[in-house]
């Protein structure tokens, strides 16, 4: 097949000024909360959101966004896939640095040369909750409530397939770069922190066959819309939102983490940026979705408290509790749906939890937390960072 390049393009970085946002997709249902227009980043709200049920639909599922939506062409569109050995500078981050053997694929070839493949994944922003740390002290970012989270089912090839058929590791280093490298990878966008959207995951969760990265072009049966990342993207489940790459144009097998900002900078609970690890997998989480915060429940019938939790890496959420008195006092939720990947038999979906409690007579504090399969809980109290992220403090509802 004759493809329309043998080497990504050149990519610059713009200034915020300059991004251009007229061909952005205009609809958005009217129960979001939109923080922000310019980029898009809304959020539905919690009722809407369990209500949508275990999968949620296209236009339920929550909007990240970093820059402008691009407006790609399923015909033209080319992945590039490169391996290098050489640790890239900050400055460097441009991956048409020479030396790389670029392999080049279609949408037709990721399409038909490998397998179709479903999996059913929870993504959520690293930044979901931002508000409670955003309550004990200032922090940076998109001040998300607690729907920046959904659950979709995914199509598309393993990346595991991909890079074993064309990403051309050498036999002899094969261990040492799973070991050791990391997978980069860029999207056909423009953003001002950065010439792209970037963010890598260790190679060996790349190549992980139980591991479930896959390239999708489908979201719940349908192909990607563009505010979820047409005509390809990146799903890496069980890890903070930011990894899963949409609009995706190159990757990238190379010995560091990807120098992106939104790798570095942008998803880091430490001000040391330089030395402090990079978020991978999301930590456990729970979220009371029904009755919202401040409801006034004139009802003398028993309440259904109602919500989802996740956790990261796989694990399953074996236990969620509930107290009506402000956490004095626990009961275990009365009904509580996850299932397992059907190939991995890992844990990548939310579970949706219920708990009816008897009529609340006077105002209460109702709270919930989980415990997922590794026996990680929620901390009772916020855990501050400047960066906003991983807030997983137990979930409270003052209702009366």
């Amino acid at each position: 097949m004759d493809f329309l390049s043998h080497h990504p393009p050149s990519q610059n970085r713009v200034d915020e000024d300059d991004l251009d946002y007229s061909r952005d997709p205009h609809w958005l249902r009217s129960d979001f909360l939109v923080h922000t227009n310019k980029p898009l980043n809304a959020e539905p709200c919690l009722l809407t959101l369990v209500h949508a049920g275990d999968i949620t639909p296209i236009d339920v599922f929550f909007k990240r966004n970093h820059g402008p939506i691009p407006d790609l062409s399923l015909d033209h569109h080319q992945i590039f896939i490169g391996l290098t050995e050489k640790c890239s500078k900050p400055d460097e981050h441009d991956s048409t640095v020479p030396g790389i053997d670029w392999q080049v694929l279609s949408m037709r070839d990721i399409m038909t040369r490998w397998p179709k493949i479903t999996i059913t994944a929870t993504l959520q922003c690293a930044g979901n909750r931002r508000d409670g740390l955003a309550a004990v002290k200032e922090v940076k970012g998109v001040i998300w409530k607690s729907g920046a989270v959904s659950n979709a089912t995914w199509s598309g090839v393993r990346l595991c397939d991909v890079l074993k058929d064309v990403a051309k590791i050498p036999e002899k280093d094969y261990h040492r770069i799973l070991r050791d490298f990391h997978v980069s990878f860029e999207a056909d966008d423009q953003v001002h922190e950065d010439i792209c959207y970037g963010s890598s995951i260790p190679m060996r969760k790349a190549m992980d066959p139980l591991g479930d990265v896959i390239l999708a072009y489908e979201m719940n049966g349908e192909p990607l819309t563009r505010e979820h990342g047409f005509p390809i993207r990146v799903i890496v489940p069980g890890f903070i939102g930011a990894r899963s790459v949409k609009f995706l144009q190159k990757i990238i097998i190379q010995p560091q983490e990807s120098n992106s900002f939104f790798q570095i900078d942008h998803h880091n609970v430490d001000q040391a940026w330089d030395s402090a690890m990079s978020l991978g997998e999301m930590n456990v989480q729970c979220v009371i979705c029904t009755p919202t915060d401040e409801e006034i429940i004139s009802t003398t019938a028993p309440v259904t408290v109602k919500g989802y939790a996740v956790s990261g890496g796989g694990r399953g959420i074996y236990r969620v509790e509930v107290s009506v008195d402000g956490g004095q006092t626990w009961e275990p939720v009365d009904k509580i749906k996850q299932d397992p990947d059907e190939h991995s038999g890992m844990y990548w979906t939310w579970a949706i939890w219920e708990k009816t409690v008897p009529k609340i007579t006077n105002s209460a504090d109702i709270v919930a937390r989980a415990y997922d399969s590794s026996g990680n809980m929620q901390p009772e109290h916020p855990i501050w960072n400047y960066r906003g992220v991983m807030n997983n403090a137990w979930s409270h509802v003052h209702v009366t």
